[in-house]
């Protein structure tokens, strides 16, 4: 039944998702064609290609601790890696674009909220942006930290625990939060209070980016709250991700953009 309903979401998303011509702001027009629809690619995503293969044809089994949604559909502990890293890993498509963002915003100070196995981490990072990352699990934190090695990465400062006792310390070091992604725990009422305390840290330039934001009910609707901010200016709806700009000069917008 979940799979059907998540299937006619999409198909609800790719009916109304409009193209670059629909944009009436210059600020998303510059989005969609400089950023959105950028294709280019370069040396340090196609290594975070082969480490993505890597991860998918590993046979090696850990014991995952799940903190969020993710506990509530698979209860076994112990997993292949290769199986996690299909169903967590941001993809080519999705992961290149968040490196795409960094570059394209010179965002100097990231949050993630969810490591997993690091490749979402590595994508931000771009070799010079510093990223501030948060993961519940010891074991899929250790081959993250393998990755964020094997690519002589030196700017990602890692915090193991629950994002409950983890998530405000981090807060207080990060000066400015120029962007924050929230990929862990995939819950309603978490998602929302993990944006409301970031927003209490962000400034006129911070951009959040929100995954899997039709996953479940819960997760729409914590979609609908965070458009409906006040703060909230700018909302940019690709189905499995959603973006966001509190810019104050922009009108208050929400698209829904086919990528």
């Amino acid at each position: 039944m979940k799979t059907l309903q998540f299937l006619i979401r999409y198909v609800r998303y790719f009916i109304t998702a409009k193209n670059k011509h629909s944009a009436h702001s210059p600020f998303l027009y510059e989005f969609i064609t400089k950023v959105l629809n950028n294709t280019s690619d370069d040396t340090y995503c196609k290594k975070i290609d082969h480490l993505r293969r890597k991860l998918y044809r590993s046979e090696k089994i850990i014991t995952v601790n799940d903190f969020g949604a993710g506990s509530q559909i698979n209860n076994s502990k112990k997993r292949k890696v290769k199986d996690i890293a299909k169903n967590s890993a941001k993809n080519a498509k999705f992961g290149k674009l968040l490196y795409r963002i960094t570059q394209f915003y010179n965002v100097q100070n990231s949050l993630e909220l969810g490591t997993s196995f690091g490749i979402s981490t590595i994508y931000l990072a771009n070799k010079k942006s510093k990223v501030y990352t948060l993961e519940g699990c010891q074991e899929t934190a250790n081959i993250a930290k393998e990755n964020f090695n094997q690519m002589e990465l030196k700017n990602i400062d890692l915090t193991l625990g629950d994002f409950k006792y983890t998530l405000d310390a981090t807060l207080e070091k990060i000066n400015p939060l120029d962007l924050v992604f929230v990929d862990g725990n995939h819950q309603e009422e978490a998602t929302i209070q993990y944006f409301e305390k970031c927003l209490q840290h962000s400034n006129n330039n911070t951009i959040f980016i929100f995954d899997d934001i039709h996953w479940s009910n819960g997760m729409e609707n914590a979609w609908k709250h965070i458009k409906s901010s006040k703060k909230t200016t700018l909302t940019i709806d690709l189905f499995f991700i959603g973006i966001v700009f509190i810019r104050s000069e922009l009108s208050k917008e929400n698209y829904t953009i086919r990528f």
